[in-house]
């Protein structure tokens, strides 16, 4: 889904076209969102993409990051039996979770099913062109799911509901399946 995790971004080295997307495929994108209700609210390509998408979506606000980041990281930490054997390019446990602590550190996978169980939400990828992914850890319908949207291969926004003022938490989105009957 996103670089390995203990690969540092490169702001400097990223141009403006990679921070929110690719021009071409996010007009497209937001084509393919808008058909559905939904917008993407972008936010900083900095490395901090995915844990500034959670902000957004649970609080309104993207600058709150690094609580999202802190929590994330803890929770690996403190359940290392289960997260230690995904670990890529035989880094240690150790250096991998300092590593993620650091502002900049790109989220993976990891960090994904991670940030859904210490924060208890499903998590919905919404990909250009493609099936969207989920994050499905609880099944009952209380359970919360956050929208994000994955650009590019680097890059993670927050998707709210078209009407949605983005002030506060992201309101519920359910998306209706078109089932064929036969």
């Amino acid at each position: 889904m996103a670089k390995t995790k203990h690969q540092k971004s490169k702001p400097n080295k990223q141009s403006h076209a990679k921070k929110h997307g690719k021009p071409a495929d996010i007009s497209e994108f937001r084509a393919q969102l808008d058909a559905l209700g939904l917008k993407i609210i972008q936010v900083t390509a900095d490395g901090n993409c995915f844990f500034r998408a959670l902000g957004d979506q649970l609080e309104g606000n993207e600058e709150e990051h690094e609580k999202y980041r802190d929590m994330t990281v803890k929770f690996i930490r403190n359940n290392r039996d289960t997260f230690e054997p995904f670990i890529e390019d035989d880094v240690p446990f150790d250096e991998y979770c300092e590593s993620m602590e650091k502002d900049g550190t790109w989220a993976g996978h990891m960090e994904l099913q991670a940030a859904s169980l210490v924060i208890h939400t499903n998590i919905c990828i919404h990909r250009h062109m493609s099936p969207r992914w989920y994050i499905q850890n609880f099944d009952n319908r209380e359970s919360r799911m956050l929208h994000l949207s994955y650009h590019d291969g680097e890059h993670y926004n927050s998707i709210r509901l078209r009407e949605d003022s983005g002030t506060g938490p992201a309101n519920p989105i359910i998306i209706k399946q078109n089932l064929v009957k036969l």
